[in-house]
């Protein structure tokens, strides 16, 4: 049988060290056939540069996934483990970038970070983007609350019971 469901677009924010990217795909979508329903009427759609952009030369790549993708989405999940990602002309990285734009627009974040463990190389040659990510990681434990996670199945059980906290706040 069929009902009418709310589609919400969930931005995935990561700097390019996140391996969990399609883990979070794979979250929305056991979320959606296992909890969305008729009293839940609410899917949510991943939305990630990767798959909702295309080459085009005629602005900027941040401007192209803010104008498509961030501005659209409902809610943004980000995810970091030990770079703060590429910086931009304003000297963020670009998901710190995303993150403050859907937090200037009111929307929710929910941001987590990997607890997995580095190895001495990793820690030597991103040791300034690991200073950087730890005084990021500061700063958004001032304003609410993040999370970490040490393992995929731990990300996967945080993920789908914040998704509930989502979808319930969406209900009448």
């Amino acid at each position: 049988m069929t009902y009418k469901a709310d589609v919400f677009r969930v931005f995935i924010a990561s700097p390019s060290d996140v391996k969990e990217r399609d883990l979070i795909r794979e979250i929305l979508a056991e979320w959606n056939a296992n909890r969305a329903s008729e009293k839940r009427p609410l899917v949510f759609q991943p939305v990630g540069w990767e798959t909702h952009t295309f080459p085009d030369l005629r602005f900027p790549g941040q401007y192209q996934i803010d104008q498509k993708l961030v501005d659209k989405s409902d809610l943004c999940i980000a995810l970091f483990w030990m770079k703060i990602g590429g910086s931009l002309h304003g000297g963020a990285s670009g998901t710190v970038h995303e993150i403050e734009r859907f937090r200037s627009a009111g929307k929710r974040v929910m941001t987590y970070f990997c607890k997995r463990r580095m190895s001495q190389t990793d820690v030597r040659a991103y040791r300034d983007d690991i200073e950087s990510l730890d005084e990021f990681r500061r700063a958004l434990q001032g304003i609410g609350r993040i999370d970490g996670y040490d393992t995929r199945g731990e990300l996967k059980n945080k993920l789908l019971s914040a998704l509930d906290d989502v979808a319930d706040e969406q209900l009448p």
